[in-house]
């Protein structure tokens, strides 16, 4: 009998830890981000209890949903402009620059290219991916180099545009493009496995990223919010971060 109370009383307390979830951020999470925010999310949930539920997608989709009432409570933006927007609206709290994004050109031809120019040059090279630049931050980027190079109008019929990052890091996974431009994460977990190019910086404007609390955030969540956007500039995150190839002061 006092076996059968220890583990109904047991199971009472594993049905209250399980069901309440008062301590649940719902993060709205740029694209490029995901690697990185996968890891970032094991260590802050260990450290402080606080579960998170990600949502991925281009930054101005996932504003685009934000502006529209999404309860999301944090948003993790692979640029400021995005932020800073919901943040003129009123839609949230001011944003906190987290790091600097890097963009990679990555090819899939393991080919010995020195340099990108002569990917381009490359006739086998049929397919290139690229992130829409209406919508995602490192797709801006890459647009704004190819204008800088002169190569957009000579490219754009072998240009195909992914939604996201993340859309984009599925066609080089998958074979659909031969090479792409995408954020210097997709490195850290494909390591060996295509031919990678760092894009000069000096092509295009910095890609500062930024993380923010939102409305929705400081009305149902506001304490377990602010302990992830401090955790974000902690030297455990940054440590994460550079990880995965972002730049942190």
């Amino acid at each position: 009998m006092r076996i059968t109370i220890v583990i109904f009383l047991a199971f009472l307390v594993s049905c209250g830890s399980t069901t309440t979830h008062q301590n649940t951020i719902k993060v709205a999470c740029a694209a490029n981000m995901l690697l990185a925010m996968d890891s970032i999310v094991l260590v802050f949930e260990k450290d402080h209890g606080i579960h998170c539920d990600i949502t991925s997608g281009s930054s101005g989709m996932l504003t685009s949903q934000i502006e529209n009432g999404a309860p999301y409570d944090m948003f993790v933006s692979a640029n400021m402009n995005y932020p800073e927007t919901i943040y003129k609206n009123g839609n949230g709290s001011e944003p906190t620059i987290y790091a600097k994004g890097r963009l990679l050109f990555v090819v899939n031809n393991r080919t010995n290219y020195t340099k990108i120019e002569e990917v381009f040059q490359d006739p086998k090279i049929k397919r290139i991916g690229i992130a829409d630049d209406r919508t995602a931050p490192y797709g801006m980027a890459a647009s704004e180099y190819l204008d800088a190079i002169d190569k957009k109008k000579e490219l754009e019929k072998i240009l195909v545009t992914g939604e996201s990052v993340g859309q984009v890091n599925q066609y080089l996974t998958t074979g659909a493009v031969d090479a792409a431009f995408t954020s210097y994460s997709f490195k850290v977990k494909n390591e060996n496995k295509y031919a990678y190019f760092e894009v000069d910086s000096t092509y295009f404007d910095p890609i500062y990223q930024g993380a923010m609390i939102l409305d929705h955030g400081n009305k149902q969540n506001a304490d377990a919010c602010n302990k992830l956007l401090k955790f974000f500039t902690s030297e455990k995150c940054k440590g994460i971060l550079n990880y995965y190839g972002y730049i942190t002061e």
